[in-house]
């Protein structure tokens, strides 16, 4: 039948592949890296642990 469910989209989601999309997963792991960085060396300030040897 026309616009039925295929098997193999039941499964496996389709989702387009192109740099608009892979620019958006790049930036949003970016995002978390600066995050997380800020976060420990925000926890570092803060305890004022800082090794200068």
């Amino acid at each position: 039948m026309p616009g039925a469910i295929e098997p193999w989209e039941a499964v496996a989601p389709v989702r387009p592949d192109t740099a608009h999309v892979r620019a958006r997963r790049f930036l949003d792991l970016a995002g978390e890296a600066l995050a997380a960085t800020l976060i420990i060396a925000g926890g570092v300030f803060a305890y004022g642990y800082l090794p200068l040897a």
